[in-house]
C-alpha cells in the first residue's frame, strides 16, 4: 500500500497544498511492479486522482482513488457527538515525530500535516489499520473530519466497517467490501 501512497504523493504539490482528504477507494489484490498517478478531475475546490499498480501483464492489481477537498474555511471545532456504533477494538494516539516519519516514507509534505498541531494524514491512519486488515482486499474510506496529533481515535467495528470517534465525534469511516 505504500508504493500507492508514494506515487499518490508525487503530484503537483504547490497546488494542493492546503487540500485535504474526503474520500480515498483502494483496492490491493496482488503485487503490482508498475505504479501510475492520474489526475482524472480537478476544479478550483475539488480534485480526484487514480494511481493504479499493475503487473508485469499490465494487469490493475492495486489502486487507490482519492478526492481531495479545498476547505472554504478552517473548522476548528466540531460540536455535533453521536453514538458509537459497533464493538470496541482499541484505541490510538499519533505524535508529530510518527507524522513526520510517515512524512518521510511517503513523501506527503502538505502543509497541514505540519506545525504544531498537524492534521494526521488520512493515508497514514489507513497505513496503520492495514497492518491490522491486511486480509481486506476493497477498503472505501471517507474521512468527515479533521485528526489532530495526540487526539485519541477509538475504533468500532461493526460487521464490515470500522468507525473512528475522536471524543465521540465520528470523524471515518471505513468499510471493507
Amino acid at each position: 500500500m505504500i508504493k500507492l501512497i508514494q506515487t499518490l504523493s508525487n503530484c503537483d504539490k504547490s497546488f494542493f497544498s492546503g487540500w485535504i482528504l474526503a474520500h480515498a477507494k483502494i483496492l490491493l489484490q496482488d503485487k503490482a511492479i508498475h505504479y501510475n498517478n492520474n489526475l482524472i478531475n480537478a476544479t478550483k475546490q475539488r480534485a480526484s486522482f487514480l494511481v493504479t499498480g499493475t503487473d508485469k501483464n499490465n494487469a490493475v492489481q492495486q489502486s487507490l482513488k482519492v478526492l481531495l477537498l479545498l476547505p472554504k474555511t478552517k473548522a476548528n471545532t466540531i460540536s455535533q457527538k453521536t453514538e458509537k456504533i459497533g464493538s470496541y477494538l482499541f484505541k490510538q494516539k499519533f505524535s508529530i515525530a510518527q507524522i513526520n516519519d510517515y512524512i518521510n516514507l511517503s513523501g506527503d509534505k502538505n502543509i497541514i500535516h505540519q506545525g504544531e498541531n498537524p492534521i494526521v494524514p488520512g493515508l497514514m491512519m489507513v497505513l496503520y489499520l492495514y497492518e491490522k486488515f491486511k486480509d481486506q482486499t476493497k477498503w472505501d474510506i471517507r474521512f468527515l473530519y479533521p485528526v489532530h496529533t495526540d487526539d485519541e481515535i477509538f475504533f468500532y467495528q461493526q460487521d464490515n466497517t470500522i468507525n473512528a470517534y475522536v471524543n465521540d465525534i465520528l470523524v471515518f469511516t471505513i468499510k471493507f467490501k
